[in-house]
């Protein structure tokens, strides 16, 4: 296929992708892509977290636009409303997710000669995935992997999850004293059960794929946040420990505790946030290869 040609063909892509952004959708939660109006050397894909939408990555996204980038930041399934108490969420499932990423690779593989997923926590999640089975991927970029919760042992885990798929659906709030007053604007207070056991299932779908295999992409590189608040570092540990197994080149950098960062360490609508401190790093590794 020739350059423009599989650039136009992104396009398309991207294009039915945005087209489902209806009227129920966030104007800032839109899928965002930003091109030079040609296939330049690299695409970025952007994968924002559970119950956040493309609005948490926009920033980072275009600081790489700016340096001559292609960039693709898509919203997930029932993400993003402007209802941010709807209960579509309660019907994402995991085969909805990693559908949505690899549509998503195939649009950023046509942007560019070269490509780079990175992702945050269930986007971590996904990005890995990508990595794990996607040879058009040249690097992928895992941030905050939510593999697994510091209480929940994983076989606990494990079997909450697919309970919780079978159970009737309710909604947890992310946090019980601010409830619907928590931020940012444009992100879900409130977590269905049926979709958290959806986010686990996928993850289990990465852990047990870096098990059996080496991973398609060449690259993959691993951030971590000593100060999780929730999340248990350990599980993803595993993950990279699988892959190296197998011979992968893994890189790995690791927040310190005495930074005390929040779990979403990239969106600048959390008031937790610290991006004068992350995003130099963050953005080292994502450009580096």
């Amino acid at each position: 296929m020739k350059t423009e040609d599989h650039y136009s063909e992104g396009i398309r892509i991207a294009t039915t992708i945005k087209d489902l952004d209806g009227p129920n959708v966030n104007p800032l939660c839109n899928t965002r892509l930003y091109t030079h109006g040609r296939r330049v050397e690299r695409a970025l894909v952007l994968l924002h977290g559970f119950t956040n939408c493309p609005q948490q990555m926009d920033a980072l996204g275009r600081q790489f636009y700016e340096r001559g980038w292609n960039v693709f930041i898509p919203r997930y399934p029932r993400h993003g409303y402007s209802d941010r108490l709807n209960t579509s969420i309660a019907e994402l499932r995991a085969e909805h997710l990693v559908a949505l990423a690899n549509r998503s690779a195939e649009v950023g593989a046509a942007l560019g000669e070269r490509l780079t997923v990175a992702g945050l926590s269930l986007g971590a999640i996904l990005a890995g995935l990508l990595a794990q089975t996607r040879s058009d991927v040249e690097r992928a970029v895992l941030v905050a992997p939510m593999l697994g919760l510091k209480p929940v042992p994983g076989p606990a885990l494990t079997a909450l999850s697919k309970l919780a798929i079978r159970m009737p659906n309710f909604y947890v709030w992310w946090n019980s004293k601010l409830r619907d007053r928590i931020g940012p604007p444009y992100g879900y207070p409130r977590f269905s059960t049926h979709a958290y056991a959806a986010l686990f299932q996928t993850g289990r779908r990465l852990v047990k794929a870096a098990k059996s295999r080496a991973p398609e992409a060449r690259s993959i590189v691993v951030v971590t946040n000593a100060a999780e608040p929730r999340l248990d570092n350990k599980f993803t540990y595993r993950l990279i420990d699988s892959w190296r197994k197998h011979g992968a080149s893994v890189e790995t950098f690791e927040f310190p505790l005495s930074d005390r960062l929040p779990h979403d360490l990239i969106d600048p609508g959390n008031a937790n946030q610290n991006n004068a401190l992350v995003y130099p790093t963050i953005t080292r590794l994502i450009e580096r290869i």
